[in-house]
């Protein structure tokens, strides 16, 4: 006990006691400084009276600005603020005393010009202290050889935060070697003792160099995409692990923590800006609603129920067959505010009865649909288990929007809906067909749209998931081909296009992301490793396979019949409903559900086949296994 209140308080004591010797010196300095330096010690001896007044109107100023509690290393504007305001308060004590003591009992010797002397004095001392107390720590702490030799990109706000806390964190054992910027103002200049160089590349490789930098800060609220990718790839170049400082608005509590900092990841790397839809958009769209999410447990549902959250609903439904996905999603709705509204169910989207029940208790106005098998080489084996899934689970969730009359219903489909060569993106490609039709029913008063976007990054299952885990284990990095494409998007952005296309879709609509160009998985794994501080080909080795059943060399966001059309938002596409009709289509679709039932494999690509034309379905074959794969022709440096 006698140990905790010695490490709790002495240090405070001791700074109370080191700063009562200062602001006694600073009286006596001013005293001096205002005759000055020409006292003798009678002169002393009177104005000890004096001395002994600002002592105790010291201890008042003490008593309403505890100045002494803070940690000195720590010293910010605020505590140079707070000591101010103490000079103020001890400068008004004494002029009130000054005024009113007529006898001339303690301020024999006081005059007002050393009141004002003593005001500026004392402010200096107890700042100045407390500034030598920061430096010698830090410059304590600093060592010549410290392991982590670090650049701070941006010589900003966000940059002198960045360094403070690096700086503060005395667990990491890090030295400062200044900032890098691309504004010419600040080139050449220096930032709380640091100097500011220039971003450009001839000068990081130089600097590289020379200062042996080992880790690089990126302390910048908006950088574009390809001002990332030259950096991480010139940092790769020199096994220098780059870290983002989150934006300002991410901060908790509206402070920057240093474990909010977080290596770069692919994610950022996108070859385009991440596409940005204000909450407030679709705001009022959702306010006051009853919203039911199938396949709530997954990456996109999952995100898509916390972005609901911020959007002051009435209720939210979280639907999906895994128990476990659902009780964790729940808590963490819960821990993030949503107390009340939240409702989970246990449940299979093939199971009418089931489904029916829960649209029966909550009738849903907005209905979510994300639940789907979405691994194609497993489809392929799989083939029933993909079409009673994706087509007849869409099926029964519609029919029962429909039913209901929900006002929304959204579905989740896929890239490889379009031209399909896969079981999966047929299925989905018959889902999509399906709910379009339901538009055309008379007795409908739902809006059935669907949003389309390419593979997700970082939803299970996704490459990116893969990829992560063999450059875990020191690989090698398998792909399928080494000239594959994928377009690509975040599940946050994934997660958006789901929301606003509730807000903006119209009966029929298809709505889809323009993202920018595809990119290629080889391109994707040489970064990952890069991001790794590894070396492609050298540390990690990247092998191929080939290409698995069903699977394309690049994807398509759209066919060639379906028409195009702006929306509100320059970056989402709107595609018509197509004309083109099969008019034996739900002849076939029966077929297709009894073959499906009875888990006729050998039947259901034919149907689907009749089913749509467009459908160019590979022959099944049999997968490479891993421990047979090439290794590439070349190394990537």
């Amino acid at each position: 006990m006698a140990n905790n209140f010695l490490k709790n308080f002495a240090p405070r004591w001791i700074i109370f006691c080191f700063d009562l010797v200062l602001i006694t010196g600073s009286l006596i300095f001013s005293f001096l400084l205002a005759f000055h330096f020409s006292v003798n010690l009678p002169d002393l001896v009177v104005f000890l009276p004096a001395v002994i007044t600002n002592t105790v109107i010291s201890l008042i100023c003490f008593s309403v600005f505890t100045i002494f509690k803070g940690i000195i290393r720590f010293s910010e504007i605020r505590d140079i603020v707070r000591i101010i305001k103490f000079a103020l308060l001890q400068f008004v004590l004494w002029t009130i005393i000054f005024f009113t003591d007529t006898q001339k009992l303690v301020t024999a010797k006081v005059s007002f010009d050393l009141l004002i002397i003593n005001l500026f004095t004392l402010i200096f001392v107890l700042v100045a202290f407390r500034l030598l107390v920061k430096e010698i720590y830090f410059t304590a702490q600093s060592k010549p050889n410290a392991a982590n030799r670090t650049l701070i990109f941006g010589a900003g706000m966000m940059g002198q935060i960045t360094k403070k806390v690096l700086q503060q964190d005395a667990k990491i054992n890090t030295k400062l070697i200044g900032f890098i910027d691309d504004s010419s103002y600040k080139i050449g200049k220096k930032l709380e003792g640091l100097p500011i160089y220039s971003a450009s590349e001839d000068t990081l490789t130089r600097l590289f160099k020379a200062k042996r930098i080992t880790h690089l800060y990126i302390a910048i609220d908006r950088l574009t995409v390809e001002r990332k990718i030259a950096i991480t790839d010139l940092c790769a170049a020199f096994k220098i692990k780059v870290n983002l400082v989150p934006h300002a608005n991410q901060w908790s509590g509206g402070s920057f923590q240093k474990n909010q900092v977080r290596e770069m990841n692919i994610e950022e790397l996108l070859q385009r800006d991440e596409i940005f839809l204000p909450n407030d958009l679709s705001q009022a769209n959702y306010e006051n609603a009853t919203i039911l999410v199938t396949g709530a447990a997954g990456s996109i549902g999952s995100e898509i129920c916390r972005q609901l959250i911020g959007h002051n609903i009435k209720k939210l439904i979280l639907l999906d067959q895994s128990e476990s996905g659902l009780f964790d999603l729940e808590y963490e709705l819960k821990q993030k505010g949503m107390r009340q509204g939240t409702h989970v169910e246990v449940a299979s989207v093939r199971d009418y009865m089931r489904v029916k029940r829960i649209f029966l208790s909550y009738q849903p106005e907005i209905v979510f649909h994300v639940a789907a098998y979405k691994h194609v080489p497993l489809m392929e084996c799989f083939s029933s288990e993909a079409v009673l899934t994706n087509i007849f689970g869409t099926k029964v969730v519609a029919d029962l929007s429909m039913l209901y009359n929900a006002k929304k219903f959204v579905l989740v489909s896929t890239d490889k809906a379009v031209n399909p060569t896969n079981v999966m993106g047929a299925t989905k490609r018959i889902s999509e067909i399906y709910i379009q039709s339901l538009n055309d029913r008379i007795e409908s008063n739902t809006e059935f749209i669907t949003t389309r976007f390419g593979n997700v990054l970082g939803s299970a299952g996704s490459v990116v998931t893969t990829f992560k885990k063999q450059i875990a284990k020191g690989g090698p990095v398998t792909l399928t081909h080494p000239e594959i494409t994928r377009f690509f998007m975040t599940i946050p952005e994934a997660a958006k296009l789901v929301l606003e296309a509730g807000k903006i879709g119209k009966s029929s609509d298809i709505l889809l992301f323009d993202m920018g160009e595809p990119v290629k998985i080889l391109d994707l794994a040489t970064r990952m490793i890069q991001l790794a501080g590894l070396v492609p080909g050298k540390d990690i080795a990247i092998q191929y396979t080939q290409l698995r059943p069903g699977e394309k060399m690049y994807e398509e966001l759209f066919k060639d019949s379906e028409e195009f059309a702006p929306t509100s938002h320059p970056k989402i596409l709107r595609a018509k409903k197509c004309m083109e009709t099969n008019p034996n289509f739900y002849s076939l679709l029966n077929k297709l559900e009894a073959a499906a039932i009875a888990h006729n494999n050998d039947l259901i690509k034919p149907l689907i086949g009749k089913m749509l034309p467009e459908f160019n379905h590979a022959p099944n074959k049999k997968v490479a296994s891993l421990e047979k794969v090439v290794e590439l022709p070349f190394s990537i440096s």
